[in-house]
């Protein structure tokens, strides 16, 4: 085999645990070989050592002309971290195995090198993107570490996170006969991106019935904590919701029994609950003199009973408390095989939330989540059926603080983050704001996929998230391309910016092209269909 030829880029003059300080004696402003500019930020060095290459990404570059520990001033030096190691000139490896030294050559990695590097996970064949500084490679993931280690999908508004989701969902179905997918889609924007194969459920057709809702649920939905009966009113929501649903176990012949919790999806009717409640509201005793007064619980639920009348009226709601599928017991696995993907034509999923209340989308989100967890904790065959769940916009109901709002979502997204990968089940988070996101859910995730982040406090909160020694990494955040994208995890070879492929079909974004439009003009604008989508809230008028 032919021998590749070296190029000496300079030698090193500090060792620092994984970071090395390099100082270059190449041009840096001449390319070596085709495209390979000494010193770039985001390039790729090597240190030879007995049969090992040392692998290594510049992360800054600077030109010290005062206070030169040797050779004088002016020198340019370059700041790189050790990522890995080319074994025998074959096989790649994530960590050092032997420290280089003071004094040691640095050189070009060579292109047959990266493909070595790059390689490492192409038996999977599942790449959506090349690296930025070698065109002519793809970037492998590992795809069991990669879904099943969740993903985190961060970066400021249009710099690409939408096309980077598509891009790799559209991979996994076309690759995979059966993937399980679900995507919560905040503003209506992946129907586009998947015009065959997956099971799109608009705003107009969410049909998610009151009584799939466990008792959390319930209460984030339907209890103003801020009351101060509020507790009185959880307590008294709980046994009521417990006796409903038995009383349907009983009706429908399920042969639950004392099993049921109030947490059990089993169908009740929410007039006969909130009958209940209502008498409990007005329930007058007898006291110790034989005289009738107001019982413990006379009053407790007039707001809640107020609120309850509104929700019930609001066409908005009818997603939920009216249901027009799933309206029994038996339809749950009819809700399951929807919802889920599981046993159906379709191997995605789509959830539009763009036309729900913002008070629904949370308990919407807390109850497809929860609900794609106990699937599996409760599937015997959960190994051989694997789920992804897709977050979009995630800060919006996954907060970084609790504040009283969407409580059921954060619990259980939180939930799953954390034990869902021993049951099958993998989170794509997707955020503008990193540092409004939950903590908790965001340290759980192995893998980062970071865009283009210009906020200083977004960045500095993902730098508390990734190890020490890649926070360097993330200083050229603020500098991606729109589409281009830091990778980081074990579920890829090693830390690697790359541009993410173009979707096709793209999803329902970009930027709005405003000198076009306000150039050309509109020759005909329907006034009277966006004044009746607007009334209605429907999108498919």
């Amino acid at each position: 085999m032919e021998k590749t030829r070296e190029f000496d880029i300079g030698y090193i003059i500090e060792v620092s645990g994984e970071r090395a300080l390099v100082e270059l004696r190449a041009d840096t402003t001449k390319p070596l070989g085709e495209d390979y500019y000494p010193g770039q930020p985001g390039s790729y060095v090597k240190i030879p050592f007995r049969d090992f290459q040392i692998i290594g990404t510049v992360t800054s570059v600077r030109m010290e002309t005062s206070n030169a520990v040797s050779s004088g001033a002016g020198r340019k030096v370059a700041e790189c971290i050790l990522l890995g190691t080319l074994e025998h000139d074959e096989r790649f490896f994530r960590g050092v195995a032997v420290y280089p030294n003071v004094g040691q050559t640095v050189q070009m990695v060579s292109s047959r090198e990266l493909n070595k590097i790059f390689s490492e996970f192409s038996e999977f064949g599942f790449s959506f993107g090349r690296p930025t500084s070698a065109r002519d490679q793809r970037v492998y993931v590992q795809v069991n570490r990669f879904f099943g280690g969740h993903i985190a999908v961060l970066g400021t508004t249009g710099s690409g996170k939408s096309y980077t989701v598509v891009s790799i969902l559209q991979q996994t179905i076309r690759k995979y006969p059966n993937p399980h997918i679900v995507v919560l889609d905040l503003h209506g924007e992946y129907a586009r991106a998947f015009p065959e194969g997956v099971n799109l459920i608009n705003a107009n057709n969410i049909d998610l019935p009151y009584w799939v809702l466990n008792f959390e649920e319930f209460v984030d939905l339907t209890v103003d904590m801020n009351e101060p009966t509020a507790k009185n009113q959880i307590t008294v929501i709980r046994d009521s919701l417990l006796r409903a649903r038995q009383a349907w176990d009983t009706r429908e012949r399920l042969g639950l029994g004392e099993q049921i919790t109030a947490d059990s999806p089993v169908y009740y009717e929410l007039d006969e609950l909130i009958a209940m409640l209502r008498d409990w509201n007005i329930q007058m005793v007898y006291n110790g003199l034989g005289e009738q007064e107001e019982g413990p619980l006379y009053g407790v639920f007039d707001k809640f009973l107020i609120r309850m009348d509104s929700r019930l009226s609001d066409p908005r709601y009818h997603f939920m408390f009216k249901p027009r599928v799933y309206d029994a017991s038996p339809k749950f696995s009819d809700l399951l095989r929807d919802y889920l993907s599981i046993d159906a034509p379709h191997r995605m999923t789509v959830i539009d939330l763009s036309g729900l209340p913002s008070d629904a989308v949370g308990v919407v989100v807390a109850v497809i989540t929860r609900i794609a967890f106990e699937f599996n904790l409760w599937n015997p065959q959960r190994e051989r059926c694997p789920i992804l769940l897709v977050l979009e916009e995630a800060h919006n109901y996954v907060p970084n603080h609790a504040d009283g709002r969407f409580t059921a979502a954060r619990s259980a997204v939180e939930r799953l983050a954390k034990e869902g990968r021993k049951y099958g089940i993998g989170l794509i988070l997707v955020s503008q704001r990193p540092k409004e996101l939950s903590e908790t859910v965001l340290s759980q995730c192995n893998t980062f996929i970071t865009m283009r982040l210009t906020n200083p406090a977004d960045q500095d909160y993902v730098r508390r998230l990734v190890p020490d020694s890649l926070a360097g990494l993330l200083n050229m955040l603020p500098a991606l391309r729109t589409g281009e994208a830091l990778i980081l995890g074990d579920s890829v070879a090693m830390p690697t910016r790359m541009m993410v492929d173009l979707p096709d079909p793209q999803p329902g974004t970009g930027d709005i092209q405003f000198a076009r439009w306000w150039q050309n003009g509109v020759d005909s604008l329907n006034l009277e269909q966006v004044i009746k989508r607007w009334r209605t809230r429907r999108q498919d008028l």
